[in-house]
């Protein structure tokens, strides 16, 4: 198996095909995390993930995530959704693209905190399918991982 990192890069503007998703990779009390959708292009594949907290857990994510104000300060550390993406034999840490945080800080006066990170996987063959691998142990989501086929729907084309 071979190791890679996945740079943060944008997907391609043109119209690519919409091969997996939506789905729930994991829910609880306060805490989802959902695969909005796999976009096969013909140079890659773009993975669009969601993490929505509420109560003491969308407060914890919101402290993970806030700027570092002072790098000496150990309580300035952060943290964020951490993946592994698996296309094939290649197997790496996927840095986000663009995650969207832009959620209120509450829903109805609970504390609330949503992000969208998407991943860019460059790569020349289309694989049959990939292993999405997803934790934030410091929010309280433990490791959870799914294998998806990546096979087109019928009638979904999607442009991002």
């Amino acid at each position: 198996m071979r190791r890679a990192r996945w740079p943060a890069f944008a997907p391609p503007t043109a119209s690519g095909t919409a091969v997996h998703g939506p789905t729930i990779l994991a829910s609880g009390t306060h805490l989802t995390l959902d695969l909005l959708g796999i976009v096969a292009f013909s140079s890659g594949i773009h993975v669009r993930l969601a993490l929505t907290a509420t109560g003491r857990t969308a407060e914890r994510a919101h402290h993970e995530t806030r700027v570092l104000s002072d790098p000496a300060d150990p309580d300035t550390q952060w943290s964020y959704l951490s993946v592994l993406l698996q296309l094939g034999s290649v197997v790496g840490v996927a840095d986000p693209y663009l995650p969207r945080s832009g959620s209120p800080r509450k829903w109805g006066g609970v504390p609330a905190y949503r992000t969208e990170p998407n991943y860019w996987l460059g790569t020349c063959t289309r694989p049959h399918d990939i292993m999405i691998s997803a934790g934030w142990p410091e929010i309280g989501l433990g490791p959870t991982c799914l294998t998806a086929l990546l096979e087109p729907s019928p009638s979904t084309v999607t442009s991002d």
